[in-house]
């Protein structure tokens, strides 16, 4: 599989929950973003090509809930993750949070 990111990415700090069911008893921040997929720090443990679940706390102050599948990990560090099956309005609220977050670096 390609781990190349595509399209554009930014850096956030978005706290989140993920997991393997929607219940995401897991936390973590998202510390990069792209309309394709991102990056989660987190200490957990997760496996490769693992789908997980993830609710994502806005700017807005409202929860954004994504699926995806984990496509590499690093110990203690976190993992990177493709967005899987996303609605139109998912896709409209990740492009709002790129431009948002391309704003607020300058």
């Amino acid at each position: 599989m390609d781990k190349r990111k595509d399209g554009e990415r930014v850096k956030t700090a978005l706290p989140c929950n993920w997991g393997v069911s929607e219940d995401s008893p897991r936390n973590g921040n998202i510390t990069s973003l792209s309309p394709t997929g991102c990056f989660i720090q987190t200490k957990a443990n997760a496996t490769e090509n693992q789908s997980v679940h993830v609710n994502c706390w806005l700017p807005s102050e409202r929860w954004l809930a994504l699926r995806g599948r984990i496509i590499y990990h690093l110990p203690k560090i976190g993992f990177g993750l493709n967005f899987l099956d996303l609605t139109g309005e998912q896709k409209s609220m990740i492009a709002l949070l790129i431009e948002y977050h391309r704003e607020e670096q300058g």
